[in-house]
């Protein structure tokens, strides 16, 4: 186990930080935030970068950052609750942080009619230039497919716990739905990571994105960056057994 000023020194000398979340979990956003205080007084050349966002919204976050908005018109203009819906006061004091420090913020995702495109007609029946400037994502991992299929079972049948290796498109389309999220957020990360003073920069996104580096991790490594760091938050209490290798590079356990 490292001590947290070693832990810390570590991450700031990674090109990339990605922070888990329950989307709805108050404590994981509170240590969300203690992780980035904690950064940006190490490395105060941070940017932050939100699964919450779609690119579209990127002039918003530059307005709320520099304080030409305030909470109401910021949330409005980034159509908080037609594109998210998560409960913004999780949020806020993130956002808050970033205003008051002068932190970039990155929108990292998409429009969340592009992901259900691909859900629904395929990755290939979307036009090049329709994707957004999202590049071919890079397959998915053999265990990513297997959680995957899971949850494609368990939405399909919601009372039945078995996953069939029989040949499906639809789940074929599930998969590249969700590779398309990943690869999006994982190229903004990259992008933001290109500038002369190479910044490091900090990613808050779903914990299935990131756990096992099976969805933003491994598209990072397709694009040439092998050395982001994944922080997850896992609930007191939850069994060691779990936590199989490789899970993050760290964890923190919330009370």
């Amino acid at each position: 186990m490292l001590a947290e000023d070693e832990l810390f020194a570590g991450l700031t000398a990674r090109p990339i930080v990605l922070l888990g979340e329950e989307h709805d979990n108050a404590a994981h956003h509170r240590w969300q935030l203690s992780v980035i205080e904690a950064l940006s007084a190490r490395r105060p050349d941070l940017v932050l970068g939100f699964e919450m966002f779609a690119r579209a919204s990127q002039p918003v976050l530059d307005q709320w950052v520099a304080g030409e908005l305030d909470t109401d018109a910021f949330l409005h203009a980034v159509r908080w609750n037609e594109t998210w819906g998560f409960d913004a006061r999780l949020y806020l004091p993130i956002f808050d942080f970033a205003r008051r420090h002068k932190l970039p913020m990155l929108a990292l995702n998409v429009e969340r009619s592009l992901i259900r495109r691909v859900g629904r007609d395929g990755w290939a029946a979307v036009p090049a230039d329709e994707r957004e400037g999202i590049g071919v994502p890079a397959p998915a991992l053999p265990a990513y497919r297997r959680w995957l299929a899971e949850i494609f079972a368990h939405k399909r049948a919601p009372h039945s716990d078995k996953v069939t290796d029989a040949p499906d498109p639809a789940f074929e389309r599930f998969v590249a739905a969700q590779l398309t999220w990943d690869r999006a957020m994982a190229e903004a990360l990259a992008a933001a990571r290109v500038q002369p003073q190479a910044p490091l920069v900090v990613g808050l996104a779903g914990i299935g994105h990131l756990q096992n580096g099976w969805g933003i991790p491994h598209q990072l490594r397709d694009l040439g960056i092998v050395d982001a760091a994944v922080l997850l938050p896992v609930a007191a209490g939850a069994a060691c057994a779990e936590l199989v290798a490789g899970y993050a590079d760290a964890v923190f356990v919330i009370e």
